[in-house]
């Protein structure tokens, strides 16, 4: 069995006011120790045969993901279309599921490559932490998604708002093929050594802000104690939904290439501005959570020593000195006026009349020298409701 370097965990809870979880999840390694598959399907509620089109979509993306066959995000593609048409086909063959469908989220990410690839589609969502801060990487493909993620209504509006379960996605109601417009969302970032993956249902995010989201990701805690305490806060905001996470961290290393340990910095020594010191016995190496291979060099607190080159020039110099010196008694020796007796009578000195010279300036004449990433979404004629 693969066993993943990244630290992942997955959960998926009932919540507070349903009776069955149409939620499912994937948090597993995938072709190697470098990279895992995470995945969070949400049935869409409501309808008859919501678990089993989630249960439906994780199988036949785990299959076709089972082996590489060429680029990772084409593979994911095609792996969520290949999802789709496996739930119309099964819906065509079942009258009781004729209105089965889901929205979800899919990613790999490899810390070999330090890549984030995904494909999207619904309300489910995929964020990253990075230095502190929750990023949303994926768009909302609802009514009032599309209005909250063009800043149209905040988020608390967002989450209360009466209209916030209509779909204009899902996988599941009619079949695709790849090229399909308006079906799939998918792209890739950059993951870094320290960056944390969040994927959700909406189970999460209708309950708990994102602030206190970054809150629990802030905590010191194991990815599995992270994901259980969303969920509880989740549940204790109403938990009116199936909630599903699933984290991933990308470790922070901890050894440098000359094999010495690594020590974190405190926000404050890690900030750019930073003026507080390490101490000597302390500073070995140090790795800056959160920036893939920024290292500072050890020190040792010896100070350094002179180069040779520097002391002969130091020579030199002082050698220029001492001639100056020299040479400047023996002129003011030599040039020195008379000495004037107290007796002597002083000679009137002669009268020099002043002389003006014109100096011509030159003139110096100045010469004059010359989105809001709109994500717009065609509704489909009948979008889907998750109440």
């Amino acid at each position: 069995m693969i066993t993943s370097l990244l630290h992942t965990a997955g959960q998926t809870n009932v919540g507070r006011a349903r009776k069955d979880n149409q939620d499912a999840f994937v948090c597993m390694p995938l072709w190697s120790d470098k990279d895992a598959l995470l995945i969070v399907i949400d049935g869409v509620g409501g309808y008859a045969g919501g678990a089993e089109a989630a249960a439906l979509a994780k199988e036949s993306i785990v299959q076709y993901m089972a082996a590489p066959t060429g680029d990772t995000l084409t593979m994911l593609r095609e792996a969520v279309v290949y999802a789709n048409n496996q739930i119309v086909k099964q819906r065509q063959q079942d009258p009781a599921l004729a209105r089965m469908c889901c929205v979800l989220t899919v990613a790999v990410a490899n810390i070999e490559a330090r890549k984030l690839l995904y494909v999207h589609v619904g309300d489910t969502r995929l964020y990253r932490f990075r230095a502190g801060q929750l990023e949303k990487i994926t768009h909302d493909h609802s009514l009032v998604g599309v209005r909250e993620d063009a800043n149209q209504l905040t988020e608390r509006e967002a989450m209360s708002h009466p209209r916030r379960n209509e779909i204009l996605r899902d996988v599941g109601s009619i079949p695709h093929r790849l090229d399909d417009p308006d079906f799939l969302e998918s792209g890739e970032t950059d993951f870094l050594p320290g960056d944390g993956l969040l994927l959700c249902s909406d189970g999460l995010t209708d309950m708990i802000t994102r602030a206190q989201i970054t809150d629990v990701l802030t905590q010191p805690l194991s990815a599995e104690e992270q994901s259980t305490e969303l969920i509880r806060q989740a549940n204790e905001y109403g938990g009116h939904d199936n909630i599903t996470v699933v984290l991933a961290w990308y470790p922070v290393e901890t050894t440098v290439d000359n094999g010495l340990p690594a020590i974190k910095l405190t926000p404050e020594q890690a900030s750019p501005e930073s003026t507080t010191p390490l101490k000597p016995e302390d500073a070995t190496a140090v790795v800056l959570t959160g920036v893939a291979g920024t290292t500072v060099a050890p020190t040792t607190g010896e100070p350094a020593k002179p180069k040779k080159a520097s002391l002969r020039w130091l020579g030199i110099l002082m050698g220029v000195i001492v001639i100056v010196v020299v040479a400047g008694i023996t002129w003011w020796q030599t040039n020195a006026p008379p000495r004037v007796e107290p007796d002597a009578v002083a000679q009137p000195a002669p009268v020099l009349k002043d002389s003006v010279r014109s100096i011509a300036t030159d003139t110096v004449r100045p010469v004059p020298t010359d989105s809001l990433n709109k994500f717009t979404l065609k509704k489909q004629p009948n979008s889907t409701n998750k109440p």
